[in-house]
């Protein structure tokens, strides 16, 4: 009898020491704790270390580091926009944060030129990042990244020449590209959300044995991912409340914010200025390659109420 009311008072005690919550904030809890384990365990290995400075990673082994995440909001009620270093993209969305409390890049237009300057930008020297991609639309070219220069931008009243790197073959490995199979139409199989991918992408950025163990993960770009009557912008915001979402930086596709166009292209035609649009056909023939040349090193426009700059071969 005694015994049966000892047992009692302790697992009074036991239950009274139990905190109730939900499963959501178990999973956040522990993604804060590990991303704040991991950054402590890769200070750790950069002090007992020899950490190579031009790619900031070991020079001895990389299989026993710890992928750092870049602070982000998974603990805090505020998203705060990542740093971008491309420093008139950096002004414009930062303005754009202030005036909206929106952290992310969102990007329509002609997306992918943008898209290949910035990662291209954040995988070279000094920066040494990795990102990950989730490419709903399959045409984000990797290759396309060894042929961009960077830093490479300028804004449109700048007449100084900035200063260029090219990428190395290596440098890609730090860029991490997942695309999920299109849905398909026949079967009316659900289509699965989009935090779903995030989730898969998250882990294998930690937990995969990939070449970025050293380097800090910028952040993610969702490109596309359309699906049905709701754009990726939309279900990234549904999806905010998922802890896997504060790792998304950037969205492109057919809505955004800030929308990349080519830059009006102009030359020098019989002593006054013309424009590419104000020629008869004969006359287009006869400049066709004058005019091939000042598209191209026309650069591109990236626009929004926020602010617009310049990019591209044309920027400098």
């Amino acid at each position: 009898m005694q015994r049966a009311a000892v047992a009692s008072v302790v697992g009074a005690r036991m239950l009274n020491e139990i905190e109730e919550g939900s499963l959501e904030e178990l999973l956040t809890s522990l993604r804060t704790n590990f991303t704040t384990l991991a950054n402590s365990d890769f200070d750790d290995h950069a002090v007992n270390h020899d950490i190579d400075p031009d790619h900031g990673h070991d020079v001895t082994s990389n299989s026993s580091q710890k992928l750092v995440i870049a602070p982000n909001t998974t603990t805090t009620t505020k998203p705060e926009p990542r740093h971008f270093p491309i420093p008139f993209l950096n002004d414009l969305v930062q303005r754009h944060f202030r005036a909206t409390s929106t952290a992310t890049l969102s990007i329509s237009g002609r997306h992918h030129e943008l898209l290949y300057l910035l990662v291209a930008t954040l995988i070279a020297p000094p920066h040494c990042k990795t990102v990950a991609i989730l490419d709903f639309d399959g045409r984000f070219d990797p290759l396309r990244l060894l042929a961009t220069t960077t830093p490479f931008c300028s804004p449109s009243t700048s007449t100084g020449t900035p200063s260029t790197h090219r990428l190395d073959p290596s440098d890609l490995d730090h860029v991490h590209i997942l695309r999920p199979p299109p849905p398909r139409r026949s079967n009316n199989a659900p289509v699965p959300p989009l935090h779903t991918y995030l989730v898969g992408m998250e882990e294998y950025m930690l937990y995969a044995p990939h070449k970025s163990r050293g380097r800090e993960w910028w952040g993610t770009i969702v490109i596309g991912g359309s699906i049905g009557n709701t754009t990726t912008t939309t279900t990234i915001s549904s999806s905010n409340n998922h802890p896997a979402a504060a790792q998304v930086a950037v969205t492109a596709g057919w809505q955004g914010w800030l929308r990349v166009d080519r830059a009006e292209v102009t030359t020098m035609g019989a002593g006054a200025r013309w424009t590419f649009w104000n020629k008869s056909a004969e006359e287009a023939r006869a400049e066709r390659e004058e005019r091939e040349t000042a598209v191209e090193e026309g650069g591109w426009v990236a626009s929004s109420a926020w602010g617009t700059f310049v990019f591209g071969s044309g920027s400098g």
